[in-house]
């Protein structure tokens, strides 16, 4: 019995109107004995044939996770508009975020993280070296 992720594919050669899975093989760039694998194939393939896939028919990956049975419909629900991007925030915001998260670690006395040549250390103000080379 083929996976969801075969019908996918073979859903994806007949809305882009090829043919046949050789076909598409043959427009998309790769084997067509690889192009029927996928078609039946019965378990779940793996992360680089599904990145390969996506690319191949210029398809979201979330939309392949789906389809070969890695991620539901209701997982693929996008962030929530108020949380923020790490591009967004200062090295500062996000060390002291991480600070903030993991203050009762008993994993020891907190670390200080070098960002940029500078020091950030939770019990003073930031260090700056500066190199003899």
């Amino acid at each position: 019995m083929a996976s969801g992720f075969a019908a996918w594919v073979r859903d994806q050669i007949v809305a882009r109107g090829y043919e046949s899975p050789e076909e598409a093989a043959l427009a998309l760039g790769v084997y067509p004995s690889q192009m029927r694998q996928w078609t039946r194939i019965a378990r779940s393939p793996t992360p680089q044939v599904l990145r390969r896939v996506a690319a191949l028919f210029d398809a979201p990956v979330q939309e392949v996770l789906i389809a070969a049975g890695f991620m539901t419909e209701d997982e693929n629900v996008p962030l929530s508009p108020t949380r923020m991007s790490l591009q967004e925030l200062s090295n500062k915001q996000i060390l002291d975020e991480i600070r903030r998260r993991t203050v009762g670690d008993a994993g020891g006395p907190p670390i200080p993280v070098r960002v940029n040549g500078v020091l950030h250390s939770p019990d003073g103000p930031p260090t700056v070296f500066v190199s003899n080379t």
